[in-house]
C-alpha cells in the first residue's frame, strides 16, 4: 500500500486525485492540505511519498523542508524558483530522497515528449504548438517547454547544425509569426475557450513530414501518471525532472 500525502488538496487537480485514489487498491491518502493548511500535517502523517499540486510559491516555501524529511517528493505545481529547485537537488543527493518534478502527469502526453526526442534523431526543423483552454495566463505551457527542451539536449549532441523553423533562418514580414525560439526550437501557443491542453511536434526531412499530436479531452487522464509516479518514485534517483525519464528506464 502506498501512503500519500496531497498538498494542494483543494483545487481540481487535488479534488479530481481524490476521487481517483478511492478506486485504487494500493493508493491511500493519509494527509491533505489547501491552502491553510500545516505542513506539519503532511510530515507528521505517516506518508511515504507527498504529491504537491499546489502552486510555486509553495514549492518555493515547502520543498526542501519536505525533501529534509527524506519524504520522496513528486511536483505537480510551477511558478516555482530555480533557487529552489537547487536547494531540493542538493538535499536530495544528501539525504537520498527522490524528488520527481512533473510538467505533465498524462500518459500520452509523456509519449509524445519520448517520440518527438526519438524523432529528433533523424529528422530536422522542430515546432512545437501547444492549444490550452482561454484561463490558462502563461504562454507557452511548461510542457511545451519541457518538450522544445528535450529535443534540444538531443540536438546538442548530434553533429552540424540542420535548418530550423525559427526566425534565426527566415525573415519574418510579420514579427512573431514565426513563434518563439527556444534552444533553436520554435514553439507556437493558441489560447482558447474550445481547448483543454493540446500539442502537436512538427518535424520535417525533404519530401516528407512527421507530426506528433496528443490531446487531453478531460482532467481525469493526468491521475493514472500521477498514480504511476507515486508507484515508481522508488525508480527516481536524486532529482529528475520529468515523468517520460522513468518510462524509458
Amino acid at each position: 500500500m502506498h501512503k500519500i500525502a496531497i498538498i494542494g488538496s483543494e483545487g481540481r487537480m487535488g479534488t479530481a486525485l481524490r476521487n481517483y485514489i478511492k478506486g485504487t487498491d494500493d493508493i491511500e491518502c493519509v494527509a491533505e492540505i489547501g491552502s491553510a493548511g500545516r505542513l506539519e500535517q503532511v510530515l507528521d502523517s505517516g506518508a511515504d511519498c507527498v504529491v504537491d499540486l499546489s502552486t510555486g510559491e509553495a514549492v518555493d516555501a515547502n520543498g526542501a523542508s519536505i525533501v529534509n524529511a527524506s519524504l520522496p517528493y513528486v511536483i505537480g505545481a510551477t511558478g516555482y524558483t530555480q533557487d529552489t529547485v537547487e536547494r531540493m537537488a542538493s538535499i536530495s543527493a544528501e539525504r537520498g530522497s527522490p524528488v520527481l518534478i512533473v510538467p505533465n502527469f498524462s500518459i500520452g502526453a509523456n509519449l509524445m515528449i519520448l517520440f518527438a526526442r526519438q524523432a529528433a534523431r533523424y529528422m530536422q526543423a522542430p515546432v512545437v504548438t501547444e492549444r490550452h483552454h482561454d484561463r490558462k495566463a502563461d504562454a507557452p505551457s511548461g510542457t511545451a517547454r519541457y518538450t522544445a527542451a528535450g529535443i534540444a539536449e538531443v540536438l546538442s549532441g548530434l553533429p552540424g547544425s540542420d535548418k530550423s523553423s525559427t526566425s534565426e533562418d527566415y525573415s519574418e514580414q510579420l514579427n512573431g509569426v514565426l513563434g518563439g525560439n527556444q534552444d533553436m526550437v520554435a514553439i507556437h501557443s493558441v489560447r482558447g475557450a474550445g481547448y483543454l491542453a493540446e500539442q502537436q511536434v512538427l518535424f520535417s526531412l525533404q519530401g516528407e513530414s512527421l507530426s506528433i499530436e496528443h490531446r487531453s479531452i478531460d482532467r481525469n487522464c493526468f491521475m493514472p501518471g500521477i498514480a504511476y509516479c507515486v508507484r515508481n518514485i522508488s525508480r527516481v534517483n536524486g532529482l529528475v525532472v520529468g515523468m517520460d525519464r522513468i518510462m524509458e528506464l
